[in-house]
C-alpha cells in the first residue's frame, strides 16, 4: 500500500474500531469517548521509525488520559471552570515552547481537555480517563501495525537527527521568555479562551463549550500565513458544523454512524497538509459526532452550535491573529523603512 493509503486505513480503523465496539455492546456513547482518545493519536507524527512512534505515542496516550481527566474534573463549575481551563492552557502553551515535541504534546493536551469539558455530563472523571487512554492505545496499536508492519525489506526512512541536550533546550526556552515572541502564542491562546469562557458563562446555553472548542481548533502557534490559514480553518469549521448538525438532526442507524466516523477519520490524513478548509470541514463534524455519541440533538441546539461556531471564529481571528499580524507587519516596515 502507498503511505497515504496506510495512513487512511490506520485512521479509519483507529476511530471506527472503538465506535463499532461501543455500538456492538449497546454503549455507543462510551465507544465515542474512546474514539475521542484515538483521535488524539491518529494524527501523531510517525517520525523516522517504529521506536519514535511508540515513544511519542506512549506520551500521547498518557497525556490524552490526563487531559480527559482534567477536562471532566473542572467542567460544569461555572467561573472556576473558566479560570482553570485558561490557566492550564496558558501554562501548557508556555511549556510547549521548550521543544517541538513538547509543543505538539501540549497543544494536543489543550485541545482534548477543552473537548472533554463538553462531554463531561454524566461521566465519571476516572472512567473518562480510562476510556480516553484505551482509545488512544488502540489508535497507537493500529497506527504501528499499519505503518510499520511490512513484508520484505523496509522502505528507506528519514534519518533521525539527534535531539539537542535538555539543558540547551531549557536555556534557549528561557531566553525566548525574555522576548515578545516567547509569550506570543500563550497570550493569543489564553486571550481567545478567556473571551470564549466569558461569553459561554454570560450566555447560558447547552453548547457553550463549543465556543472554546472552536477557538482551540482555529488558533495555532505559527503566524506565517496565519490570516489565510485561520480564515480557511474558520470557514471549514463553520461548514463542518453545518454538515455535522444535519447528520445529528437525522439520527443515523448504528452501522451508518460507525461508517461515518471511519470514513471521516480516513480522509483526515490526506487533507491535513493539503487544504485547511476541507480538513476543518471533515474534522469538525467528526468531533461533533463523537461528542454527541451519535445521538439526535434538538434543532434549537443546532442553532446554538452554529452561533457558537461563529463566535469562536470571530474571537480566534479578532484576538488571536489579526492584531498580531498587523503588529508584525508594522515592525517589519519600521525595520525596512
Amino acid at each position: 500500500m502507498r503511505i497515504e493509503l496506510r495512513h487512511m486505513v490506520a485512521a479509519g480503523l483507529g476511530l471506527g474500531g472503538p465506535v463499532a465496539c461501543g455500538v456492538a455492546s449497546g454503549w455507543p456513547a462510551l465507544g465515542a469517548l474512546a474514539a475521542i482518545g484515538a483521535l488524539a493519536v491518529s494524527g501523531l507524527s510517525t517520525g523516522p521509525g517504529l521506536r519514535h512512534l511508540l515513544v511519542h505515542g506512549a506520551a500521547a496516550v498518557a497525556g490524552t488520559a490526563v487531559a480527559g481527566l482534567a477536562g471532566v474534573v473542572v467542567a460544569e463549575r461555572g467561573w472556576p471552570t473558566a479560570v482553570a481551563v485558561v490557566l492550564i492552557a496558558g501554562l501548557l502553551a508556555v511549556a510547549g515552547g521548550i521543544s517541538r515535541p513538547l509543543a505538539e504534546h501540549s497543544t494536543r493536551f489543550i485541545v482534548f481537555m477543552v473537548i472533554s469539558t463538553g462531554v463531561a455530563k454524566g461521566v465519571e472523571p476516572v472512567a473518562a480517563a480510562v476510556l480516553f487512554a484505551a482509545g488512544a492505545a488502540w489508535g497507537l496499536l493500529v497506527t504501528a501495525l499499519c505503518l510499520h508492519a511490512r513484508k520484505g525489506p523496509a522502505e528507506p526512512g528519514d534519518v533521525a537527527r539527534p535531539a539537542p541536550p535538555a539543558r540547551a533546550l531549557l536555556r534557549r526556552w528561557w531566553r525566548t521568555l525574555g522576548s515578545v515572541s516567547g509569550w506570543q502564542y500563550p497570550v493569543r491562546l489564553t486571550a481567545c479562551l478567556a473571551a470564549a469562557e466569558v461569553v459561554g458563562l454570560l450566555w447560558p446555553q447547552p453548547t457553550a463549550s463549543w465556543i472554546a472548542v472552536t477557538v482551540v481548533i482555529v488558533v495555532r502557534r505559527r503566524l506565517d500565513g496565519a490570516v489565510r490559514r485561520s480564515v480557511e480553518r474558520a470557514a471549514g469549521t463553520a461548514a463542518g458544523v453545518a454538515a455535522g448538525s444535519a447528520v445529528l438532526l437525522w439520527v443515523p442507524p448504528s452501522w451508518l454512524f460507525v461508517l461515518l466516523v471511519a470514513a471521516l477519520s480516513a480522509v483526515r490524513p490526506v487533507l491535513k497538509e493539503r487544504n485547511h478548509t476541507l480538513y476543518a470541514t471533515v474534522m469538525t463534524p467528526l468531533v461533533l459526532l463523537l461528542m454527541e455519541g451519535g445521538a439526535r440533538v434538538a434543532p434549537a441546539t443546532i442553532g446554538y452550535r452554529l452561533a457558537d461556531t461563529v463566535i469562536g471564529c470571530v474571537l480566534a481571528l479578532g484576538l488571536g491573529y489579526l492584531p498580531w499580524v498587523v503588529r508584525r507587519e508594522r515592525s517589519v516596515r519600521a525595520v525596512v523603512g
